[in-house]
């Protein structure tokens, strides 16, 4: 190697480990959001974005909920590593149903700012942090915010949509009409939820014929939950249906309900275990004749659902467990597991899996006779069957350059 050639070596292995030092030198933050990460390195300029959690000196995990309003609470939870183990920091941001994106964004990534500032403050890395406080000039007048809420916790919601689709040889349309009202306080939950659905397709066959099906859905849930105590919630469930695809005409449900959190509720953004049991009557009048030779009935049923929910910063499990029958009848049953879980297991590799099985007992409402071939082929009501499954699963790897914090929404 020629002296020349052995300079630039030189300098350029000079250049990388400054590079390198420089970048070891500043503060590495790892985030685990549903946020805009884009804006969040816009305004966070004096860290390391790195993608490997385990290099971090701050994790950031933020868990959302969505609350019934229409609004979202984030969880936001830092939590030091390396020389800042011992420092942690969590508090909740609060967004309303009527902010656009770009206000949720700004808010939250404001308050990750703040947040970040606060959790620096008694480490080496506080000079990295400015703070700007804004002057209100003292001629100002301060304008008093309006407290007073005349929805009274009400938050109301209309929805409509209309989608046709259209080839050489089939076709379909779907209209969609809906409203929500709820009604949430700490104590009290309150909900009304009537819909309709309404959907036509069509076949044209090899011969020029075209089958033709309507599908036509109306129903309306409703329930009202009261809280007692930081584990225990009791409620009233109602449902009222009309709906070709289960050959019901009119149906009515109501169950009294009660559940028990084995945790506490303030723990629910991170982890929750319940046990729900509701004992309600049904009332059923039918389109068709039944398999069971019935054109209406009353039945009581009963139901019990054990849900576990884990949030964490290495991933998120959910295990789900149902099962009821109709009192009259206990061979009139259904029993369904489901689960699903997206797991970290070393750096940037990670793992999902998740899958249902339900074994059914319970079509009270199947017409008598064979299905016709329009509902077979076009899937606008339910078929017989005994049992139901699923299952998916991936993995996911994420590797290269350690951290990364250029911005760059280009084409």
């Amino acid at each position: 190697m020629t002296l020349h050639h052995s300079n630039t070596f030189l300098l350029l292995l000079f250049l990388l480990s400054s590079a390198a030092l420089t970048a070891q030198a500043r503060l590495n933050l790892f985030t685990d959001c549903e946020c805009n990460k884009t804006l969040l390195k816009q305004e966070l300029q004096y860290v390391n974005h790195t993608i490997d959690p385990t290099s971090a000196h701050v994790s950031l995990f933020i868990v959302t909920n969505y609350l019934s309003n229409g609004g979202r609470v984030y969880d936001l939870s830092f939590k030091g590593q390396e020389d800042l183990s011992a420092n942690q920091l969590r508090f909740r941001v609060a967004t309303t149903a009527v902010m656009t994106s770009l206000e949720r964004d700004e808010l939250l990534t404001n308050r990750i700012k703040l947040g970040l500032a606060g959790f620096l403050a008694g480490t080496p890395y506080a000079d990295l942090v400015e703070v700007a406080v804004a002057d209100i000039p003292e001629e100002a007048e301060v304008e008093e915010v309006e407290t007073e809420d005349n929805w009274n916790n009400w938050i109301f919601d209309i929805n409509a949509s209309f989608r046709t689709e259209k080839e050489s040889q089939r076709g379909k349309t779907d209209l969609r009409l809906g409203f929500e009202a709820d009604r949430t306080t700490p104590e009290l939950r309150i909900r009304f939820r009537p819909n309709f659905f309404y959907r036509t397709q069509t076949i044209t066959q090899t011969d020029g014929s075209e089958l033709t099906s309507v599908r036509r859905d109306l129903w309306m849930n409703a329930s009202i939950i009261k809280s007692i105590g930081s584990h225990w919630s009791v409620g009233l469930f109602n449902s009222m249906s009309s709906t070709t695809f289960r050959n019901i005409d009119y149906g009515l449900w109501l169950a009294p309900a009660i559940e028990y959190n084995l945790f506490n509720y303030d723990e629910v953004p991170f982890k929750e275990f319940t046990i729900a049991y509701r004992l309600g009557w049904t009332r059923n009048q039918y389109t068709e004749e039944t398999v069971f030779f019935k054109t209406e009935e009353s039945l009581a049923r009963q139901v019990l659902n054990c849900d576990l929910r884990i949030r964490q910063r290495w991933g998120q499990v959910f295990a789900g467990m149902s099962a009821g029958n109709y009192l009259n009848d206990f061979a009139k049953n259904r029993f369904a597991l489901n689960g699903r879980a997206n797991i970290r297991l070393i750096k940037g590799l990670s793992f999902s899996v998740g899958g249902s099985y339900q074994i059914i007992n319970d079509q009270i409402s199947l017409p008598r006779g064979e299905a016709s071939v329009e509902d077979i082929l076009l899937g606008q009501s339910q078929l017989a069957t005994n049992f139901e499954t699923d299952v998916n699963f991936g993995l996911s790897y994420t590797f290269g350059s350690l951290f990364n914090n250029v911005i760059n929404t280009r084409l």
